[in-house]
């Protein structure tokens, strides 16, 4: 696998990787991250491609789905934190 490049849309790291015929996309923000992926024939094929791919709209829209992605993460913990029960050490 190799990094054809990277570049910041915003708040977002965008890095292209391109394997075996394929361009994956990682869009990170914070401590979450996207990936997509395009096959060979795709009209994403260079790190040209993936710049015009990644118009306001999409990284609108990726925002949101990092927003979701927090939010089910923070239910997620909130979740296992009230499902601890709390035990203390037993004093004899």
């Amino acid at each position: 696998m190799r990094i054809l490049g990277e570049f910041d849309k915003g708040n977002i790291k965008i890095t292209v990787f391109k394997m075996n015929e394929r361009v994956s996309v990682k869009f990170e923000e914070n401590l979450l991250e996207q990936t997509y992926k395009f096959r060979d024939g795709s009209l994403i094929n260079t790190l040209t491609d993936v710049q015009r791919f990644c118009s306001d709209s999409t990284i609108d829209k990726i925002n949101r789905i990092f927003t979701d992605m927090a939010k089910a993460r923070s239910y997620a913990i909130e979740a296992m934190v009230e499902g601890e029960e709390e035990s203390f050490d037993e004093i004899i």
